[in-house]
């Protein structure tokens, strides 16, 4: 482990893990891909300084694995965090699905700390260039941070459960998203503000790809510790987001200043990054039908 992460860092990879359900050659189809989707996030040099020359640091398990079998012929993708001074500065999810007779390949990013970043993929002309930071917000009405850490873990599932959550997809269609029971990620950021953060996924019933992340933090500014909150997208649909009951984040679809997929800081990307040849087992498998 890099010594920017602090030992107890976890990464939660078991929530809603894709998992082969027709035994030791599904087992290889479920390796290959997740092989995939890994060498593909990898791709990616997060930097935190303009001058590219402080990388974060990729954390190469996955802190969440997901599918959804209801579109574009069954998506299967896995989500990956790049982590600096042991908290998360960019999340991304690598996904990909048959099409044509081949295996698209997507990549969806987010920006998720309080600095801004200098992202690069390598081996391609793309660019991707979030042009702010995405700081924390105070969450209203929330308890003083509890002394104890297994405490504070318990109170952060407690404040996300305050959180309600919505889509409405292009055809006007609204879907109402659940939060995971389990978090994807925690972490312990050194520093001058001493920090601790529980990252959590709000998903549709159409499949466990994540619609919404949500970061809870307890602060320790100076001596006055409290809660901060900061949900990001994850899906081109319109996306809505409440805290007991009270409008608390909004992000539009087709918003004039978001663009269409993007959103006004372009700390959000979606890229169809390449046509490859379909894995060898899934190929195989389709030609010999059911």
């Amino acid at each position: 482990m890099s010594g920017t992460r602090l030992a107890w860092v976890g990464v939660l990879a078991l929530a809603g893990a894709a998992r082969a359900a027709d035994g030791p050659a599904g087992e290889k189809v479920d390796a290959k891909l997740l092989t995939l989707h890994r060498d593909e996030a990898r791709r990616w040099d997060v930097f935190v300084d303009a001058g590219l020359t402080t990388r974060a640091d990729f954390v190469p398990e996955p802190v969440f694995r997901w599918t959804n079998a209801s579109r574009a012929n069954g998506q299967t993708g896995a989500m990956f965090v790049w982590t600096f001074g042991g908290r998360p500065v960019a999340m991304g999810g690598v996904f990909s699905n048959p099409e044509g007779g081949r295996r698209v390949v997507m990549h969806e990013v987010h920006a998720l700390g309080p600095a801004r970043i200098y992202p690069r993929l390598r081996d391609s002309a793309h660019v991707w260039a979030p042009a702010a930071a995405v700081p924390l917000l105070p969450l209203p009405d929330a308890p003083a941070p509890a002394p104890d850490p297994k405490a504070r873990e318990q109170q952060a599932r407690a404040l996300a459960r305050g959180f309600t959550a919505h889509t409405v997809d292009d055809l006007g269609q609204r879907w109402q998203l659940r939060l995971l029971s389990r978090p994807l990620y925690r972490y312990r950021a050194a520093g001058r503000e001493p920090a601790e953060g529980t990252v959590f996924a709000f998903v549709s019933d159409a499949g466990t790809d994540p619609e919404i992340v949500l970061v809870l933090e307890s602060v320790n500014d100076g001596g006055n510790a409290s809660w901060r909150y900061r949900a990001v997208r994850f899906s081109i649909s319109s996306l809505f987001v409440q805290y007991k009951g009270r409008d608390v984040w909004t992000s539009l679809r087709n918003d004039p200043k978001n663009g269409y997929l993007d959103n006004p800081d372009n700390t959000y990307h979606l890229l169809r990054d390449r046509l490859i040849d379909e894995l060898p087992e899934l190929a195989n498998r389709r030609q010999a039908g059911p």
